[in-house]
Order: structure tokens, then sequence, then C-alpha cells
């Protein structure tokens, strides 16, 4: 029997060699979870069956494991190594630095798992807002580690605004959808009610002959 692989490219993980604790699991069965990992492997799977595919769990965070360590619904792969190949590419990216050149490659969920982490072993100044003035700027005396911590604030906050209006905006278009489709519902029946009323006239026009000719015939008779 072949031995089970993990799909992401150069990961040598297979069921034979695994380290002790490292379990494989399944692709996602939601079409909402596999485009959500199909963004963040298309680059990292040369291929990807969503029935046969195994991730070695080397590549998801503790946190996308419950106590069982089985993998929660909402688990993406967000762990992954540095190939020898994107070594090489940004080695020959001209006119950027290495950091430059290494944020350029990582995806935003890498990016951001990556700040979380770094700010979880890093202490906020329990004295923070002494150093700060009413114009929320640092006071000149104030150590790098508040300036720091300041610029690490105001970037928090900003993406909190961010989300803020991503969320609203997201319910602005979700309010535009439901118009547009109870629009659209409006017109079928503006357009059903059309056809009824050429119904109800074609009909009232061929009662109408009808009676022309019952009056024609009458009129005959009595003629006689």
């Amino acid at each position: 029997m072949s031995p089970i692989r993990c799909a992401i490219e150069n990961c040598k993980t297979t069921s034979h060699n695994k380290p002790p604790g490292v379990t494989f699991h399944r692709c996602p069965t939601t079409t909402e979870m596999r485009n959500k990992w199909l963004r963040i492997l298309k680059h990292r799977c040369s291929v990807l069956d969503w029935m046969e595919s195994r991730i070695c769990s080397k590549h998801f965070e503790l946190k996308y494991f419950d106590a069982q360590k089985k993998l929660k619904d909402h688990a993406v792969p967000t762990l992954f190594s540095v190939t020898s190949n994107q070594k090489t590419l940004m080695r020959n990216e001209p006119g950027k630095s290495k950091v430059e050149r290494l944020l350029n490659r990582m995806p935003q969920s890498d990016l951001t798992n990556n700040i979380k982490q770094s700010l979880s072993k890093m202490k906020e100044p329990v004295n923070l807002d002494n150093f700060v003035t009413d114009e929320l700027k640092c006071k000149a005396d104030a150590p790098n580690e508040a300036q720091l911590w300041l610029m690490i604030k105001k970037q928090d906050h900003l993406n909190t605004r961010l989300m803020d209006l991503v969320v609203q905006t997201k319910k602005h278009v979700e309010i535009l959808q439901k118009s547009m489709e109870e629009s659209r519902m409006v017109r079928k029946e503006q357009e059903q009610n059309i056809e009824s009323l050429k119904y109800i006239v074609k009909c009232l026009q061929e009662k109408h002959a009808t009676l022309e000719e019952q009056i024609e015939i009458l009129t005959s008779i009595e003629s006689r």
C-alpha cells in the first residue's frame, strides 16, 4: 500500500516518515472553504484532489485543532516554509530589499498570523499612557518601546476601522442585492398583470364581436 503524502509542494512528510503527533487531514467539502483553500494553495500544490489529497498537520496553527486534535471546520493551512525556488526568485528581484521581497511573497493570512505571533511575545509597557501626549504623539523622553507600541495601537485601531467599513460595505451590498431582487420580482408581477390584462381585452373584443353578430341577425329577422 502506497504511503499517504502531504499535498503541499516540497513537504516531504509521509505516513512512513512523519514525526510523532503529526496527522494527515482531508480537504474541505464545502464550496466556501474550498475557495479559501484554493486562494492559499494555488501556488503551493502542484495537484490538489478534493477527494484524495491530504495536508499534514504541520501546515495548520494550533488554534485550528480542538481538544481531540481534530481539525476544525473553518481551518485553513497557513504555515509554509520558503522553498529554494522562492529564495532564488527573491534574490533575483532587483531594486527591493530582502524584507520587501519577503513581504511581497507572503500571503496576507501569513502576514497577519506572523504579526499576531510576534505581538504575543512582546509586552506592552505598563506606563505607556505616561509617554503619550493629548495629540496622540510620544513625548521626547519616550523610550523606543513606547513609540513602537503607540504605532502598533494606531495600526490596530486603523485595522478595526477598516474591518468595520468592510462589514458595513458588505451589508450595503446585501441590501442593494435584496432591493434588486425585489425590483425584479415586482417587474415580473407587472409583466404577468399586463399579460392578464391583454387576455381580458382579447376576450372582451371577441365578446363584443359576438354581440355585433347577434344584433345583425336580430335586425335581419325584424326587417322581414
